[in-house]
């Protein structure tokens, strides 16, 4: 029997660089089974918490936290979605 996951990717542009350096990754595990779930263009705080919602309604519905995969350049957006509060202006 294999295991299931889900993998998201999280992109502030298209998204093809993290899928490839994911999958080749993922590519390690014959056993496990994933769910692969791309979030391209993620390049503001909005899209960065809508996209931390998404992912941590993931995690609450299988029961496990999903795999996530980011290449996002901007700082405050990357660390949005890493749950981390923002820097005092």
């Amino acid at each position: 029997m294999s295991i299931k996951r889900t993998a998201v990717f999280i992109s502030d542009r298209t998204g093809i660089t993290v899928e490839m350096l994911g999958n080749s990754l993922l590519s390690q595990f014959d056993n496990v089974q994933f769910n692969r779930i791309t979030l391209p263009f993620i390049d503001t705080l909005e899209k960065a918490q809508l996209a931390l919602e998404q992912i941590k309604q993931i995690g609450f519905e299988e029961g496990t936290r999903p795999i996530v995969f980011c290449t996002l350049v901007n700082a405050e957006v990357r660390n949005a979605i890493h749950g981390e509060p923002r820097a005092a202006q």
